[in-house]
């Protein structure tokens, strides 16, 4: 069987367990039990978290929504674009590094919050996209398996999805795992 990392803030937390579950005898998923939080974050992470994980075959990865935000009201994202892009792409390095140039890499879109003006995000889901276009690894577009229904999709903490919304991403990310199998 193939080893299913499992990397991301905690919206992948949300839906890990389902994926987990999903996947039970066609591959062993894993990942952290902590939230990895912004890009860089799970970046440096990496590192700690790694020696206590089989080698990964496959890697599915989420993160951005963190990077977008303002936690010390600079008038400015936690991460600017251009150290969005640098770290998603010294991530990418790094999980060659750690697992192979054969390991299989999914980038997965930030999903969108309830509460806010999305232009921001879609923007980073842009600058993702590129990343994942010049090293030719496939994206899982999250963010649109959430917004058609963003009231029924996103819980009323405005960022986390709601059971609707989490199976439909755990769903989401198990079709991608699987055509990987």
């Amino acid at each position: 069987m193939k080893n299913v990392y499992l990397l991301g803030d905690s919206i992948r937390m949300t839906y890990q367990p389902l994926v987990k579950d999903s996947l039970k005898g066609r591959a062993n998923v894993f990942g952290p039990m902590e939230n990895g939080r912004w890009a860089g974050y799970t970046l440096n992470s990496l590192r700690f978290w790694a020696p206590f994980f089989p080698d990964a075959d496959i890697v599915h990865w989420n993160s951005g929504l963190w990077d977008l935000g303002d936690d010390y009201n600079l008038g400015r994202h936690f991460s600017l674009p251009e150290e969005y892009s640098s770290t998603l792409e010294r991530t990418v390095r790094v999980l060659r590094q750690l697992y192979g140039e054969n390991v299989i890499i999914i980038m997965a879109t930030i999903t969108p919050r309830k509460d806010e003006d999305l232009s921001e995000l879609r923007r980073y889901n842009d600058i993702l996209k590129e990343v994942a276009t010049r090293f030719q690894i496939e994206v899982n577009d999250l963010y649109a398996e959430i917004i058609d229904d963003i009231e029924g999709n996103i819980g009323p903490d405005n960022i986390h999805p709601s059971q609707k919304g989490g199976e439909l991403l755990a769903k989401k990310v198990v079709q991608a795992i699987k055509k990987r199998l």
